[in-house]
């Protein structure tokens, strides 16, 4: 068959499926996901990817509504002691698994434990470390069942804390916090996740997952909200290159993309304003520098580097789309912000001193690898960075790799200057704690400051917020005078919803359950 003939068959196949009118034809929901998954066991996922898809198999104690709000999931409601070292959470009597198996607060024990469970090797784990014992045993220094949480009866949950700790039911939204059925696990082992064996207590179950090409999921007839939920099947294709997504969506076989072009803003706005769904993202983009690796390891190198950055052209002139420079690591649009960051205005002439004080010159530059995850739209803006970095006299070379491939080599620490990004809660803490030494892999760059870990550790025992966010923004000026990371600015999501698709809202978590989306009828 001749190239012209099968992408006719190919083009007449598409529009028969999908249709001009921009109805949908089929069942099902297509989705374009900015990346491969890397797993779907919640207790090991670390890509917001992979979280778009378990936030679908799965409900934890909370869940998060259309709008971003948290709203009761499992959990119907729940109360907390006046020191706020106890958490208590009543379940829904009416919870159970998709194999119709009830859930009980004995599943969340289990998965609480197993993901504090060395042997899971969650990197996440320090994402609970809140709980009583969690740290020591995700150390190896305690038992799993020495974790602080406890399940007083069948349906009641009993957290203790190790500090007071404010934002639980915002931390219990992650998939680390999801339950896993044990009695599943038990007899399959991490074989669980394969699609034969599957068991979730979440909106959908996993129907298929053929790798590179797309996840698919089916309506859990067991859901504990079933009736809130309208789409049967949900597909996500992973689509690494935005211009991918977009060709996609524009072509009609997508509904839902997450990321297209930022070169096409304009365009898209003008030419598909109904179904254009940006919005600021609960985030922050930035460089983490290794500093225990030589000549990173010399604050007047970090500072140069810092200086040379001007972060005004990236987000006026390399993006474009209404991103926000931030000097900060903790996002300006979280709520209880209160950092300035240090004073450090973009200045050539300033890191052209910083380094020779450092030693380096027009004879002997300063040498820099710096990574970044394989894009075209990455790969602009880290262009952007060498050529400023090249003004101060700095030598750049640039190394991309796959998603996957780049965290893996930050949490081993295999970089000199890398791509990095942060995105999630509605609070400074969940940012700032990258640059704890005691957090583990997350803190890319082993950043160790004593100063650092005595402030924010103090604001960890405090339970009164507003004193806990001003000793939080203490301790953050302190490590940004250290220069560790480079913060660089608040993304925008760029997404684009068909108009046959209800229930999409814009929120700053770029998080939307399916559950609440539904089909639109024509007019």
């Amino acid at each position: 068959m001749s190239l012209y003939l099968r992408t006719l068959i190919a083009a007449v196949a598409i529009a028969l499926c999908v249709g001009t009118s921009g109805e949908p034809k089929t069942d099902t929901l297509n989705i374009g996901n900015a990346a491969e998954p890397g797993t779907l066991d919640p207790h090991r996922y670390f890509a917001n990817a992979e979280e778009h898809i378990l936030k679908d198999l799965f409900l934890g104690l909370t869940t998060m509504g259309p709008s971003g709000e948290i709203l009761p999931g499992v959990a119907e409601s729940w109360s907390t002691s006046d020191d706020g070292l106890q958490w208590q959470f009543k379940l829904n009597r009416d919870a159970t698994w998709s194999d119709g198996e009830p859930l009980t607060a004995e599943d969340f024990v289990f998965g609480l434990r197993r993901h504090q469970d060395p042997q899971t090797a969650s990197p996440l784990a320090h994402f609970l470390y809140c709980i009583k014992n969690a740290e020591a045993i995700n150390r190896g220094d305690l038992s799993p069942d020495k974790l602080g949480v406890t399940a007083i009866d069948t349906h009641t949950l009993l957290f203790d804390l190790e500090q007071p700790f404010p934002f639980l039911v915002e931390r219990l939204l992650y998939p680390i916090a999801y339950p896993i059925a044990e009695h599943v696990v038990e007899k399959h082992g991490d074989a669980w996740v394969k699609a034969e064996n599957w068991v979730s207590n979440g909106a959908y179950v996993l129907g298929a997952w053929r790798p590179r090409e797309y996840v698919e999921l089916k309506k859990n007839e067991h859901f504990l909200f079933k009736d809130e939920s309208s789409i049967e099947t949900v597909r996500y294709y992973p689509f690494p290159e935005p211009a991918t997504a977009y060709n996609r969506f524009v072509a009609g076989d997508m509904d839902i993309v997450h990321g297209y072009p930022h070169a096409l803003v304009r365009k898209v706005e003008h030419e598909r304003p109904d179904e254009v769904q940006n919005a600021p993202l609960q985030s922050i983009m930035y460089l983490v520098i290794n500093t225990r690796a030589k000549p990173f390891d010399d604050v007047r190198v970090r500072e140069a580097l810092a200086a040379a950055i001007f972060r005004d052209r990236i987000t006026r002139q390399v993006l474009g789309a209404g991103e926000t420079p931030s000097a900060t690591l903790s996002p300006p649009l979280v709520n209880g912000h209160m950092s300035q960051g240090p004073i450090v205005e973009p200045s050539t002439k300033r890191a052209i001193e910083l380094l020779a004080e450092a030693g380096f010159n027009e004879k002997q530059p300063l040498e820099v690898t710096l990574r970044y995850i394989s894009g075209a739209e990455n790969k602009r803006i880290y262009v952007a960075i060498a050529a400023m970095w090249k003004d101060a006299g700095v030598n750049t070379t640039l190394h991309h790799t796959n998603l996957a491939t780049h965290f893996s080599d930050l949490q081993n620490g295999d970089f000199q200057v890398a791509q990095a990004g942060w995105f999630g809660e509605n609070n400074p803490e969940h940012y700032i704690e990258l640059l704890w030494s005691k957090i583990g892999p997350a803190n890319y760059g082993r950043y160790e400051s004593s100063e650092f870990d005595a402030l924010f550790e103090e604001a960890r025992e405090t339970a009164n917020l507003r004193e806990r966010l001003s000793k939080l923004a203490a301790a953050e000026q302190v490590a940004l005078q250290d220069f560790p990371v480079i913060p660089l600015y608040v993304t925008m999501t760029l997404n684009l919803v068909k108009t046959h698709v209800g229930g999409w809202e814009k929120n700053g978590r770029n998080l939307h359950p399916v559950r609440f989306i539904h089909w639109v009828e024509p007019p």
